[in-house]
């Protein structure tokens, strides 16, 4: 016997309000009652296809709408590439849907790895979820070396997870293969949350750490990895909600994700109610319900309420008993309402499931099931109107719905009425997705207890009452949303917030915008700070605030104030609570509110808010009026009770302050500007006094810093003839000057001369405890960047600005130049320049400062140094410390040729020393370890400074040895002796004049080059190498030099037989008396050419030939002539054999 509905129902309780993808990942429970929808199954397939057929396309984005399902499927889909035997549960399921689609996750076994969506960086979260799983895993030796890798937090392999998480993955999916599983599976849910701060934060680097994680999912010949991303929206949309622009270079990274649209219809979520109301057989077997439940939903297919666009849509409708006792209005209302303002099908079902009031187990556990009632769209309304907040995403949707509750809420008379109003609420939030018109059928049809007629006669009175409108036109109702603001209705709402919200906000709002100038801190030190109060309770503590200077409006200290009633527990507790403060730069303060100052900060909080309103909607000018006028007399009351208590009047004891847990002594007689003036003088108490507001900030101006630069510009060239300032110029650099060089002591003049030296101890301004600091600053192991070190001075007990911060600074490296290094971007700064002073105050974190000791090592290595540079010609211009020998060495470094600096004919030595100056980043070290090793590698006998001078003098003179070896093959390619200067005058003597006819571009360029009279030796050098190999003699690689000696030789004989044409021309008398030139006529009439250049060995062995030939042949002059022409024949057959012979034998050579 069935009594009440729920008796006939078995509400299927397996959904949950949620799924946690990280939580439900590996549990079989999860999904046990998942349904599988055919959007669901094309999903996987499309996913498990590409997997199985070994697509390069291995990375996915599910786009859905909230709640869509996308974190059920991103379970089941990892239990399934999970394998068959982890999960078979899954494996069964989607057999029983599809069998095919489940075929092609059989064989697979990736591992899945989870991350959900956060306002963090991608790659943090990556990062703790590879932790966990490693601590899980068994511990092996990749294991291991994964887990060295992510030692410190935030990096991988030394750098951020970011950069690398690419790589990070590739590692971890060779781990997880090495812990028997044949992938990984990344699962990314919420991907919205990382794509907002990446959005907010594109310094973090979240674009590179997801195109490269898209990139290995998707590399090619490897698909260890797969990936998806779960999205309920496009990246470009999740930057626009938060008024950031992604551009470009996130369009290129969504293009790298296949998209699968994962949308269900509304239709879907009534197979979902149907699966989760399971009614029993005792009840959709019942005729009456059967022949009810067919008319309602046959009514509803026709006004197009519902639509059965596919065979299992219209097998169900064929039984809709199976869906009693929902309405049809109420499954599409709800499918809509949960889309579009709630978490969908998870809405869906836990209004199905769960004990909320004035939900479906609710309706069915109090109703009857006498006659059969259906759960309509009023209940439907009671239900939304609960507590269970909608997310409006339309303004004015939220409008009309906040409208219709104030009216629903004053129509408790009528009940006819209140249903019709309930329904037609629900029907306007639904009405547009829906395509609906709210038209008196559609409402009679939802109501079910009047007819048409009567329902149109109900409406058309409710219009008559100005509740609803009617658009006649078109015969459609809704609720008389009016333009105008009812400022009581804004007023009323807006008080609803708790007294203790409204008291705070109020008091922020009359005390947060001020900022106390600590006046009394100003004489003594010159330095303008600032006090900024924060509001609130002992449950809404006081927020920190961030400690900037007051160039932004920020301030340097904080009143944190506590608003408390006078007597009460609260103020005993707020008390041992300011106790235990330890923040140096704030001051608390417990201020007892009477019960008027209570309300009168409530009332300036309210009308703020009504203010806010009526400002947005601009309206009229005396609303405007109206509400001004009301807050102006609300702040007047705030002045009058609550403002006063904070300062001293007489006869009246004051507040009291705290600073560090302790009473300010006489605080009570204080007001607030002179407590800010104690607290900074007790934190800034060795702050110098600098009375100069121009420099005297942390951002100065544009044209202070235009004067700061020329100053230090000045300071750089050094002393001259010319004062710094002349007496009648009174530049802003002028002003900068006295304060912060001339009153330091910094500044030492002798009439036009000056020099920059130690500032004084007592003087004007004292600024020598601030020196020490810089120095011991500079000193840490750590090298601080310019940043840090004008951090460091902007801390307690300093407290200097950035803008004399950074001179001081800057001075302090110039003065101890030769021990301070300056190194941008880890690259030591031999000469700073004002390019670099420039760079460094515009970009402070690129540039370390290090002020280096004299080093392990002592005088003899500093000696030993010294002389090696001083036979180099490069001795130090300062104090022979280590880093001015590095920076004198350095120099003598980068003025070598590239072929110096890459050359292999140089001793092993010098390719030792050459290296380690080439990889050299820490000079000290360079000199006090790097080289010292470098020499003991070596195992030569000789002293260290032997070797070194040695080493340096063979790096030296490698270009010179280059030249030498040129000069040489040059030599003897055109077959002189001598030095350059004599081969040069030759070739210029043989060559003069005759070239103007030549034709041959090589040829001729070679002539003129070398009748170049304006060159020097070492550039006429130079220009002919270049003019052979195409490169300068400092560019050239030792195979260079081959091909030189190549080019050389061509040309020379290029140059042979071209001068010889011109010697038969009588067109170079000057080569005629280098070169002979023969004709020799054989026997059978052959002739051949001899052109020989002379020597003076050639001469002295004609001379001796020529005595030979007369004691041989005596007075016979025709024996000796015939003699020799013999011998020249016999000698030019034998060299034509010998040139045919190597001929051959070459040609076989490259035959071969």
């Amino acid at each position: 016997m069935l009594n009440r509905i729920i008796d006939g129902l078995e509400l299927n309780t397996h959904h949950t309000r949620s799924i946690s993808l990280s939580r439900d990942l590996r549990d079989d429970t999860a999904i046990a009652s998942y349904l599988p929808t055919p959007n669901a199954v094309q999903a996987l397939k499309q996913i498990g296809t590409a997997l199985a057929e070994y697509r390069s396309q291995r990375a996915w984005k599910v786009v859905g709408p909230y709640g869509s399902g996308k974190s059920a499927l991103g379970i089941v889909l990892a239990q399934l590439l999970a394998g068959r035997d982890a999960h078979p549960a899954a494996s069964e399921m989607l057999r029983v849907t599809s069998a095919s689609v489940a075929d092609l996750f059989a064989d697979s076994r990736r591992f899945p790895l989870a991350i959900v969506g956060a306002r963090l960086s991608i790659g943090l979260a990556l990062e703790a979820e590879v932790r966990r799983t490693l601590e899980v895993w068994h511990q092996g030796k990749g294991v291991s070396a994964l887990k060295r890798h992510l030692r410190e937090p935030g990096l991988y392999k030394g750098r951020p997870i970011n950069a690398v998480a690419g790589e990070l993955m590739r590692d971890f999916t060779s781990v997880a293969r090495a812990q028997g599983f044949s992938g990984t599976l990344l699962l990314v849910d919420e991907m919205g949350k990382f794509v907002e701060h990446a959005a907010m934060h594109p310094e973090a680097g979240d674009l590179i750490a997801l195109q490269q994680l898209a990139e290995e999912a998707c590399r090619q010949g490897d698909d260890s990895l797969a990936m998806v991303v779960l999205q309920h929206q496009h990246f470009a949309s999740y930057a626009a909600g938060i008024g950031r622009a992604l551009g470009e270079e996130w369009h290129k990274v969504a293009s790298r994700f296949e998209e699968i649209p994962f949308d269900e219809p509304v239709e879907r979520y009534v197979h979902f109610a149907a699966h989760a109301l399971g009614i029993k057989p005792a009840l959709n077997r019942d005729p009456k319900l059967v022949n009810a439940a067919q008319s309602l939903f046959g009514t509803a297919l026709e006004q197009s309420v519902l639509r059965a666009p596919t065979s299992a849509d219209r097998r169900l409708f064929q039984h809709p008993e199976k869906l009693y006792p929902l309405h049809p209005l109420t499954l599409a209302s709800l499918a809509v309402v949960s889309k579009r303002y709630g978490q969908s099908e998870r809405s869906f079902h836990a209004f199905l499931n769960s004990n909320e009031p004035a939900g479906l187990r609710d309706f069915a556990q109090v109703t009857s099931i006498e006659e059969y009632p259906w759960y309509r769209l009023a209940q439907v309304f009671d239900y939304l109107a609960s507590g269970n907040g909608l997310r409006f995403r339309d303004l004015a949707a939220e409008r009309r719905w906040a409208f219709a509750l104030v009216r629903i809420e004053r129509q408790a008379k009528d009940a006819d009425a209140l249903v019709a109003l309930k329904t037609i609420a629900v029907l306007e939030l639904v009405q547009a997705p829906l395509a609906l018109r709210i038209t008196p059928e559609l409402v009679a049809f939802a109501l079910g207890s009047l007819s048409v007629t009567e329902t149109r006669t109900l409406l058309d009175r409710l219009v008559t009452q100005g509740l609803l409108i009617c658009r006649h036109s078109r015969s459609e109702y809704g609720f008389a949303v009016s333009d105008a603001v009812n400022i009581e209705a804004l007023y009323e709402h807006a008080a609803q917030a708790g007294d203790d919200e409204l008291i705070v906000r109020g008091a922020s709002h009359a005390l947060g915008n001020r900022l106390v100038v600590a006046n009394k801190h100003y004489g003594y030190r010159g330095t303008i700070r600032t006090l900024a109060i924060n509001v609130g309770t002992i449950v809404a503590w006081p927020h920190a605030g961030a400690n900037k200077s007051d160039s932004e409006g920020r301030p340097d200290g904080w009143l944190r104030l506590i608003l408390v009633t006078a007597g009460s527990r609260e103020e005993q507790q707020a008390l041992d609570r300011v106790r235990n403060a330890d923040d140096p730069l704030s001051v608390h303060c417990c201020l007892s509110l009477s019960v008027q100052g209570r309300a009168a900060l409530a009332e300036l909080a309210i009308w703020l808010a009504v203010q806010r309103e009526v400002a947005a909607k601009r309206l009229d000018p005396w609303t405007s009026q109206y509400v001004e006028s009301r807050l102006h007399q609300a702040k007047e009351d705030v002045d009058a009770l609550v403002l006063s208590a904070l300062a001293s009047n007489p006869g009246r004891t004051g507040t009291v302050y705290w600073h560090l847990g302790e009473v300010i002594p006489d605080s009570e007689s204080m007001n607030v500007g002179q407590v800010a003036s104690w607290m900074f003088e007790k934190v800034f108490h060795r702050a110098p006094r600098i009375v100069n507001e121009l420099i005297n900030k942390d951002r100065p101006a544009s044209a202070i810093v235009l004067a700061r630069q020329r100053l230090l510009d000045a300071l750089l060239a050094g002393s001259g003839d010319r004062p710094l300032f002349r007496d009648n110029e009174y530049p802003p650099e002028r002003l900068i000057h006295a304060t912060l060089l001339r009153d330091t002591g910094i500044w030492q003049a002798s009439g036009n001369n000056w020099e920059l030296v130690e500032p004084k101890l007592g003087a004007r301004v004292d600024i020598s405890a601030l020196w020490t600091e810089i120095s011991l600053i500079l000193a840490r192991e750590d090298a601080p960047t310019f940043e840090q070190v004008l951090q460091a001075l902007a801390a307690p007990p300093f407290g200097v600005r950035n803008g004399p911060a950074s001179i001081w600074v800057t001075l302090y490296v110039m003065i101890r130049r030769s021990r301070c290094a300056v190194f941008e971007r880890g690259t030591l700064v031999l000469e700073l320049t004002s390019e670099h002073l420039q760079r460094m105050h515009r970009n402070p974190h690129t540039f370390t400062l290090r002020e280096l000791p004299q080093a392990q090592g002592g005088h003899n290595l500093l000696r030993d140094y010294g002389a090696a540079l001083a036979s180099l010609g490069a001795v130090p211009s300062d104090e022979t410390t280590y880093l001015e020998l590095a920076r004198a060495l350095y120099r003598w470094f980068a003025r070598l040729s590239d072929f110096t600096q890459q050359t292999g004919r140089v001793s092993k030595d010098a390719a030792l020393v050459r290296s380690a100056l080439r990889k050299a980043q820490d000079p000290i070290q360079l000199l006090t370890s790097t080289l010292p090793k470098a020499y003991a590698q070596s195992k030569g006998g000789h002293p260290f400074q032997e070797w070194l001078s040695a080493a340096l003098t063979d790096l030296g003179m490698s270009q010179r040895k280059l030249q030498d070896a040129v000069v040489a093959e040059l030599g003897q390619a055109f077959e002189m002796v001598g030095p350059l200067s004599k081969i040069r005058s030759q070739l210029q003597s043989e060559c003069s004049g005759a070239a103007t006819g030549l034709a041959d571009a090589r040829l001729k360029s070679f002539i003129l080059r070398c009748t170049d009279l304006t060159l020097t030796d070492e550039k006429w050098l130079d220009s002919v190498a270049s003019l052979l190999v195409q490169r300068p003699l400092d560019a050239w690689t030792d195979e260079t030099v081959d091909s030189f000696a190549q080019a050389v030789t061509d040309i020379s004989g290029h140059y042979r037989r071209w001068l010889r044409l011109v010697m038969q021309r009588k067109g170079a008398p000057r080569a005629a008396e280098r070169f002979v030139s023969l004709t020799l006529t054989s026997a059978s009439g052959q002739e051949s050419a001899l052109l020989v250049a002379t020597t003076e060995h050639s001469t002295r062995l004609a001379r001796n030939v020529l005595d030979l030939l007369a004691q041989e042949a005596g007075a016979d002059p025709q024996t000796a002539a015939a003699a020799l022409a013999q011998a020249l024949q016999n000698l030019q057959v034998t060299h034509a054999l010998t040139n045919s012979t190597e001929e051959k034998r070459h040609g076989k050579r490259e035959a071969g």
